[in-house]
This record gives structure tokens, C-alpha cells and sequence, in this order.
């Protein structure tokens, strides 16, 4: 959606501070909580329940955060009644949360009721809030003068809440309840912890059915050289549609939900909203099948309004949880590969229901293959997910060599079940020694050409930057640049075992003409320039058509090769593009972009992503290449011209310069099905700057 106006007056400045409101009153993190998971804006504080409104009140949590992150978003936007109503609803509902409360009084201070903000000021140290912090931000200076206010502020701060304790994990079952889940404001999860035994009488698999792999891992078990599944836990989160039955793997815990985590739907599709203290593989084979915004779980995550589905991925995998998800209607021969991107957070299966039962069985049987010490670490050290990973994609059918893994055939964005290879991801798995375990490739963007609003792409408060986290980086193209240029390092990668590490930098998606990779100095970073994709057939394997380019970044540290990291352009296929070749070997010179083609207006492209228009831009240039402007043509409107600046030419003096133009803007918003559109609107705004002539 379009953002909201920025008020400039000091009320937006007092409104800025709202979503601060929060910090105050906030303890640090629980302990042994891994520093790199976040941040994310305006947490509210730990909590854990001892009765039903406050267990309510726990599970309630992530929804509670989305709804006073829009509230502070409203506030400081200037329109305090929208962030009242929210934060009232909210409060309605969960009258016993004390930063809520805290919140709600900083929104009253901005709509000028003191009488409110007192109030309110006063039930949020009723219900857990440190009043001194309050007392002393700066938006609640005005109530000093009076008494009430003093004395709340006079008030001893409360008693930090109980710690969660951790619940035994017995006969199978690894419970979540209010009592071993607590809330942590530093990752915006429930986190939810467990005792496992020190033993078990089970066998890591049954005596039936026998197959070589389960023969190969039955007897690294049966002469202690796997560890088997003790202490990993299975997440079932479609409510038993498409499961791991308990007796296929004896050792692993399944979760089980307590009623008051069902009833908020804790334990249902997507996990963005939980955390293990424990080694997790989990499923849900479900998908959101009704709407214009149908997509699978991995796509919804990807492209979740809020921006946060990536980072939640990331948390996931940095804690040694790892979820399978069938790709449902988004990866077709029909419709083609419809991910904006690629990542080595989760796997997706080729499918719908049950597809993903095939991807479930690999995973628990590589964490049981996992030799005792060589897990011990992984687990410790936050690397189950990338060393499964590798071992998973290293050992499908498809891959007979390192350049099939370093390449496309390790890597797609979705597995077909018929690829697993049980055996050779057991004994792979097995194999890796404790001194010997890869690294996590860790990327970080250090530059790259983004485009400009108004001149390069149409959108208000669109950006090309889909996601950047640790282990993958995603990018919209947008620009009406046919040819980009990116720097980005795996310097911020360390090796576990302290071992030099060697970079690869591969092409795993893409047409190898239009992308050239530059490793620099000793490897670790590298200049990636790629060409404009109009869509094209993954592979002559995988002839699925898509409109993503995938790059991918190894590390070897001379025993393994590790997972890989992954950057993704998506170049949106309803745009039909015209590129000439540039001038002298330069970048390809734009003709033309065309948003209302019929033949590309047929295609499909995410619509929480792109935006449709209804005209046709066709550009001028230089004669080096440059845009000095283009003319917008489209159905039932005479053509109309453009400065380079973007904006929209009234009139010309005699020699033919523009000597009249105005700025335009182009207003997102959505249609009612929620998909996005764009609509060209005259600005009143100043033009974008001087008209110059052409040369």
C-alpha cells in the first residue's frame, strides 16, 4: 500500500517516540538465546501464564505484536484515532498486558486527552510495566505537574515474571504448554523448551520395512555410531493430514499442543511464530487455496506484507528447525516456478498433499545418521539446518558429481520425492567427523545499483529490495535497467572447525550469457552483473518455465562443501521489454516497457509483489545509451511525454524544448481482491528539478 504522508510538525516527532513506548518496559532477553536473530521493531515484554486468561493472553502473542506494530506505524504517521481503535481492540481482548497499556496512553498524549494517558498509564503498572522508564520518556512530560503521575512514577519497578520451565519429553510426546513456553521480545517468538532424557530403550527404527538405507542406519545405531533421534522433536502442523506416523521413528518426540496454543492456532500452518530449544523437523501440507493471494506456505513467508516471513525463516534455521512444505500450484508446467526467490531455510516438495512425506523421512533419518559427537556440535552450534542441507542436496539422484551439486541440479527451489536417495544421504550424513563439520555461508550486500521511484520504476513505497538476511538476499527488478551490477561478500563466514575456507560463487538458475560472476581477491567476495530475464525453461531437465535468477555461494573447507547461500533476482514476467544492444559492448540500450501487453498480461506475477499499469512506455535515448526521456502510450489516451526526471510534458517552446511540466505521481494501492495496481496521478508537488534540453 501506498505509505502514509510523514506529518513534519513536532506531533509527528512526539508520535515517533510511541513505538519506543515499549522499550521501556521491556527485560532483556531470556538467557541462552542466540544473539543474531533479529532485531525487530517494537517487542512487548517476556511473559508466561498461570491461568487461563494469561495463558490467552502468551499464545495471543505474535498476533498481539502485529497489531501494535500497525498501531505504532499509524501513530506515527499522524492518525492517532486509527492507532487508538487498534490498540483498544487489542486491549479488549488482552486487558492484561501492561505494555499494551503503556502504548495506548503515549497514543492518548498524542491525541491531547491526558485523562486517558493517566489512566492508561496507571493499568499498565497495574499489569506488569516498569513505571519509572514511563514516567521519564518524553512524551508524557506535560502530566508531570500532576500528582497522580508522580506518584505512579514513584512506583517500584515489578518482579521480572517466572521462567518457563522446561517440560520432560516422555512416551513420545514433546508438550506445549503455558508452562515451558515463554515470550521473547528479541526474536518476536513463543519459545517453547524441553528436558529430553539422557536415554532411551527405543530403536531408532522399526524392524519393518527393510530397506538398505534403514539397514545402514540400524546398524551405525546398533555399534554407536549414530546418534539416532533422541532429543529431536517432529512439528505437525496440518493437524494430522499429512504426517510422520509415531511408529516410523520411535525416537522422535512429536509435539503436542496444549488447547489454548490450538485455539489460537499455534499448531497450524506456517511456523513464524514458535521456537525449539530442540533439533525440530516439522510439515504443514497446506496452502492458501482461496482469493487473488493464493500461494503456498514457503511463498506466503517470502512475500508477507509485513517484511518479516524471510527474517522468521532465517530464526528458524538458525535454531536448528527445519520444515518441509509442499509447493502446491506454485511450481506447475502450466504456471511455472512462481517463487520470488530462493533460500536454504526450509525445503518445499514438488506437490500438494503428502508430497512432502518423502523430504520428512530424509530429514529424520540424516539427524539419526548424524554420528553422536558430530551432532553434539551441530546442535551447540545453531548448524543442523545448513549441514542437513548439504547432505540432502548433495545426495539426491540427480547429483552425480560436485559440479551438479555446486550447480542447478543441487539446488532448485523445489525437490521432487522421486529424487531422494536415502542410502547416500545416511551414510554421507555418517560420515562427517566432529572436526570436520562445514561451515554456514553468511552474505552481506556491500553495493549495488537500486532504481529510483518515478524514473525507473512506477510505484509508491515499492522497493527492489525483497529481503536481505545471512544466508540469502532477494531482489524485485524493477529498474528499466537492462543490465545490473552487485557486490556482495561471504567474508562474515567462519568455519567451525577453524579451517581455511575456499568460496564458489555458481550460477544455479539463469541464462549464462546474460550473467557474469567476478570473484575478487581471495574469493570471498565477488561482483555479480546479470542481464534482464524475460522468462525462460529452468533446465532441459526442467523445462518448468520461470522468471528468477539464482546465484549461489559455497564454501569449502577442504573436507565438506557447505550449504549454500543464495541471491535471487525475480524479474516480473507480465513486462514485455525491449532491449537493443548497447553501444560499444555497453549495457543494452532500453526501446520499450510494456505493462499492458496482452500476451504478458496473460502471465502470472505474484500480485502482492507487482503491481499491474495499463500503458506502454517507449524511451529515448542518447547517443550513449542514456534515457533523456520516454512516451507513455495507452488505450483510449493520446500519447503523452515524459522528461528523464519523470515528469510530464505540458508544453514546448519553439525549438521544441519542454518549457511546461509537472510532476507526477503513481499512487499504489490495491484492487478489492487485494491485489496490487498503480495509477498514474498529476502531482502538485514541484517538478522533479530543471527541464534541460536534449542534446
Amino acid at each position: 500500500m501506498q505509505p502514509r504522508p510523514r506529518d513534519p510538525s513536532p506531533r509527528a516527532a512526539r508520535a515517533a517516540a510511541v513505538g519506543l513506548l515499549l522499550l521501556a518496559a521491556l527485560p532483556p532477553p531470556a538467557a541462552g538465546q542466540p544473539a543474531e536473530t533479529g532485531p525487530l521493531p517494537r517487542p512487548l515484554p517476556a511473559l508466561t501464564a498461570s491461568d487461563p486468561r494469561a495463558e490467552a493472553d502468551l499464545f495471543a502473542m505474535p498476533a498481539i505484536t502485529e497489531a501494535t506494530r500497525a498501531a505504532a506505524e499509524l501513530a506515527q504517521a499522524g492518525d492517532p484515532a486509527a492507532a487508538a481503535g487498534l490498540l483498544d481492540a487489542v486491549i479488549a481482548d488482552h486487558p492484561g498486558l501492561g505494555a499494551v497499556r503503556a502504548m495506548r496512553a503515549g497514543v492518548a498524549m498524542l491525541a491531547d486527552d491526558p485523562a486517558t494517558a493517566l489512566a492508561e498509564l496507571a493499568a499498565a503498572a497495574e499489569h506488569g510495566a516498569d513505571p519509572g522508564p514511563l514516567a521519564a520518556d518524553p512524551l508524557f512530560a506535560p502530566l508531570r505537574a500532576d500528582p497522580r503521575f508522580r506518584e505512579l512514577a514513584a512506583r517500584p519497578a515489578p518482579p521480572p515474571p517466572p521462567a518457563p520451565v522446561p517440560a520432560p519429553v516422555a512416551n513420545g510426546r514433546a508438550p506445549v504448554s503455558a508452562a515451558n513456553t515463554g515470550w521473547d521480545p528479541a526474536t518476536e517468538r513463543l519459545v517453547a523448551r524441553f528436558a529430553v532424557p539422557a536415554a532411551t530403550d527405543a530403536a531408532v527404527l522399526p524392524a519393518r520395512p527393510k530397506t538398505a538405507a534403514r539397514d545402514i542406519l540400524a546398524e551405525h545405531w546398533k555399534r554407536g555410531r549414530a546418534a539416532g533421534n533422541r532429543g529431536d522433536l517432529y512439528d505437525n502442523r496440518d493437524r494430522g493430514h499429512s504426517t510422520l506416523k509415531p511408529g516410523a521413528h520411535p525416537q522422535l518426540a512429536h509435539v503436542a499442543y496444549a488447547p489454548a496454543a490450538r485455539a489460537a492456532d499455534l499448531d497450524y500452518g506456517l511456523n513464524d511464530r514458535l521456537l525449539f530449544d530442540a533439533p525440530t523437523l516439522g510439515n504443514s501440507s497446506t496452502a492458501i487455496t482461496a482469493g487473488a493471494l493464493w500461494r503456498s506456505l514457503p511463498r506466503a513467508a517470502l512475500t508477507a506484507a509485513d517484511g518479516t516471513g524471510p527474517l522468521r525463516l532465517w530464526q528458524n534455521a538458525s535454531r536448528n528447525q527445519l520444515y518441509v512444505y509442499p509447493a502446491h500450484r506454485d511450481w506447475t508446467s502450466g504456471r511455472g516456478d512462481l517463487y520470488p526467490a530462493n533460500t536454504p531455510y526450509l525445503l518445499i516438495s514438488h506437490g500438494s498433499s503428502g508430497s512432502d512425506q518423502p523430504l520428512l523421512e530424509a530429514v529424520a533419518m540424516i539427524l539419526a545418521a548424524f554420528r553422536p559427537a558430530t551432532k553434539q556440535r551441530l546442535v551447540a552450534e545453531n548448524l543442523v539446518v545448513p549441514t542437513v542441507q548439504m547432505v540432502f542436496r548433495r545426495s539426491l539422484r540427480s547429483v552425480t558429481s560436485r559440479e551438479d551439486y555446486l550447480g542447478g541440479p543441487g539446488n532448485p527451489a523445489v525437490f521432487e520425492g522421486v529424487d531422494v536417495n536415502l542410502a547416500r544421504m545416511v551414510s554421507l550424513a555418517n560420515s562427517i567427523a566432529p572436526d570436520a563439520i562445514p561451515p554456514q555461508v553468511r552474505i552481506r550486500v556491500l553495493e549495488e545499483d537500486l532504481g529510483t521511484e518515478g524514473i525507473d520504476f512506477f510505484g509508491q513505497g515499492l522497493s527492489e529490495q525483497l529481503f536481505d538476511t545471512p544466508a540469502a538476499v532477494a531482489r524485485v527488478w524493477r529498474s528499466k535497467a537492462g543490465r545490473r551490477s552487485i557486490l556482495v561478500t561471504a567474508a562474515d563466514t567462519a568455519d567451525p572447525n577453524g579451517r581455511a575456507l575456499r568460496f564458489e560463487w555458481r550460477l544455479l538458475q539463469g541464462d549464462p550469457a546474460k550473467v557474469a560472476i567476478e570473484p575478487l581477491g581471495d574469493g570471498a567476495t565477488a561482483r555479480i552483473t546479470l542481464d534482464w530475464h524475460d522468462p525462460f525453461p529452468i533446465s532441459e531437465d526442467t523445462p518448468i518455465p520461470t522468471a528468477r535468477v539464482d546465484v549461489g555461494v559455497f564454501a569449502g573447507n577442504g573436507a565438506h562443501d557447505s550449504a549454500p547461500a543464495m541471491l535471487s533476482w525475480y524479474c516480473p514476467p507480465t513486462e514485455a521489454r525491449s532491449y537493443a544492444a548497447g553501444p560499444d559492448g555497453g549495457p543494452p540500450r532500453l526501446v520499450a516497457i510494456d505493462h499492458a501487453d496482452p500476451a504478458r498480461a496473460a502471465a502470472y506475477a505474484d500480485p502482492m509483489l507487482v503491481p499491474r499499469a495499463d500503458w506502454r512506455d517507449t524511451y529515448r535515448t542518447d547517443a550513449g545509451g542514456t534515457v533523456t526521456g520516454w512516451t507513455r502510450s495507452r488505450a483510449g489516451r493520446d500519447p503523452e511525454e515524459f522528461t528523464a526526471a519523470g515528469d510530464r510534458i505540458l508544453g514546448r517552446d519553439a525549438a521544441g524544448n519542454p518549457d511546461r511540466v509537472t510532476g507526477v505521481a503513481h499512487v499504489l494501492g490495491r484492487d478489492p481482491a487485494g491485489r496490487l495496481v498503480v495509477e498514474e496521478h498529476s502531482s502538485d508537488a514541484p517538478p522533479g528539478g530543471p527541464v534541460a534540453p536534449p542534446d
